[in-house]
Order: C-alpha cells, then structure tokens, then sequence
C-alpha cells in the first residue's frame, strides 16, 4: 500500500526534529569543547583549540540549516493541492524507469524512509533525478545520463 502524502510529510518531520535534537547535543558538546580550558593551545603547535573551535563552527551551521529546513516541513501543508500539478518542491511522485519508485521532492537534502513496507526516497531540486522531475506533468517521460549511457523514466503519479 502506497503511503500517503501526509504520512510521508509527517515521517519525514519526525526524522527531522530527532536528528536536529541529535546535531544540537553534539554542536553543544562541540561548543563545549572549543571552550574548555583542556582545549588551550600550551605551544604554538598545539592546534586542539583551533580544531574544535571549526568543529563547533560546522555544527553550528549544520543546526542553522536543519533548522531552517525544520521550519519549512512545521509550515509546508501536504493537504494542499499543487498548483500547478506539476513536480515541484513538496511533491510526492512515483516514476517508473529501471525499477518503480516512490519520491517526495524536498527542498534541499535527500535520504530515504520506509512507510508501510514501502520505501520514499527523498531527493532535492539540485538532484540529477529533481532536475530531470521539475515541472513534469504525470504522463510525462525524461532521461537521465547514467553510467551506461541515458536512461528512460517516466512520470506516472503526482500529488
């Protein structure tokens, strides 16, 4: 059975909020440590508090965006319909190309969740396979280079 919309959109905020609450905890152990006084250069090669003072720095970045992208799914409505009914940001399509699948577009990042035994496979506009969607219409086929040359796909469901 083909997961819903909202289903999916809810999996995909409950895996979202967990990972956020998981990189907040390690960016505030990173802070932690940038500022530690264990941390303090004791000679001019001593890199440790440099190190950690980039690494709570990328985690911190790492929480603006999850956060961010953590607003968008608190805002996004996956009871609205898309307008047009194009693949866009927000869409839930299957293609059938070398295997049948189950796609949600998202705004940025990419990943993979399982509903009801059936797998949605997370990808982004930026994506060979979100470039390749973007303002298709169900009914519609593209290509996609692959490794042993071009590949046929085709839109066969939207919502």
């Amino acid at each position: 059975m083909r997961p819903t919309k909202q289903e999916v959109v809810a999996a995909l905020r409950d895996a979202l909020n967990a990972e956020l609450h998981a990189v907040e905890s390690v960016a505030a152990m990173a802070r932690d440590e940038a500022s530690s006084a264990e941390t303090r250069s004791e000679g001019k090669y001593d890199t440790r508090a440099t190190e950690a003072s980039y690494l709570a720095r990328g985690q911190a970045w790492r929480v603006a965006e999850l956060r961010q992208l953590a607003a968008w799914y608190q805002l996004f409505d996956p009871n609205l319909p898309l307008n047009p009914p194009t693949a866009q940001v927000g869409a839930l399509v299957e293609v059938d190309g070398p295997r049948r699948e189950l796609l949600f577009i998202a705004p940025v990042g990419g990943g993979r969740i399982e509903l009801h035994g059936v797998s949605v496979r997370v990808i982004s506009p930026s994506s060979p396979m979100g470039e390749g969607l973007l303002e298709l219409e169900a009914g519609d086929d593209f290509e996609m280079e692959g490794a042993t040359g071009p590949i046929q796909y085709s839109l066969l469901w939207l919502c």
